[in-house]
């Protein structure tokens, strides 16, 4: 049996649900929330959407052990399955498990200039090819001048989307007159899509600030259920 006989369709394809031209070849997508608001099991979910259709994702963090980035999928993945067998929790993982490659930098380590050098490396040495490249709590607020123009140019050069998470603050309320908050206020047009993600209670709304060229983009709502972060059924 295969892993997406086990997935319920309801929760998955989180991006097609959210944008109706997803990240192509060459662009940068972002997810903007504070703290704890759930940036990373966010973009686990993106990973995993890809992973589950057999397409191999390369996940980067930053300041985070691997291993706690391979937390994250178990959880991800067994709140994605329909059912809770065990046997199909095995599958599903040794099946997305050769697909994911996961990379850890420190900060001021991290360089779009040393992803690219990884990415030649994995596919010469490993034959290793990503269609997707997730890069995991990168630092913004200390960023290199330059920084987003050399991710950009990486990701046209591999011809590889990109999904990053930006960290926003309740203290700092600055944006520009495209309505993006800080951090990305200075640098927005550096990214295709910009998501805002809004924490409550009983639920957290995704916010469409970026699509393409259009700002404040009206799609219907989607909402996260807080607890597990896929997609609300009713």
């Amino acid at each position: 049996m295969h892993s997406e006989q086990s997935v319920n369709p309801g929760t998955t394809k989180l991006i097609d649900k959210v944008l109706t031209d997803p990240l192509q070849p060459g662009e940068i997508g972002v997810l903007l929330a504070c703290a704890g608001a759930g940036k990373t099991a966010c973009l686990t979910h993106i990973a995993l959407d890809r992973l589950l259709q057999g397409q191999p994702v390369l996940h980067v963090c930053i300041d985070v052990l691997p291993d706690k980035i391979k937390l994250w999928y178990q959880e991800v993945l067994r709140n994605l399955l329909a059912d809770k067998d065990s046997e199909n929790m095995a599958m599903a993982q040794h099946r997305i498990e050769p697909l994911r490659f996961i990379l850890a930098y420190l900060n001021q380590t991290f360089t779009p200039g040393k992803l690219g050098q990884s990415v030649r490396n994995l596919k010469e040495q490993a034959g290793f090819n990503p269609s997707l490249v997730i890069v995991d709590g990168f630092d913004f607020e200390n960023s290199e001048p330059g920084f987003l123009q050399e991710l950009k140019e990486f990701a046209q050069k591999y011809d590889l989307p990109v999904w990053m998470s930006a960290r926003t603050h309740r203290h700092i309320t600055r944006t520009n007159e495209r309505g993006i908050p800080y951090p990305c206020d200075t640098n927005d047009e550096f990214f295709q899509s910009i998501l805002l993600l809004e924490p409550g209670t009983d639920a957290i709304r995704i916010k469409i600030l970026k699509q393409g060229s259009r700002y404040e983009v009206r799609y219907p709502e989607v909402i996260l259920n807080p607890i597990t972060h896929l997609l609300q059924t009713s």
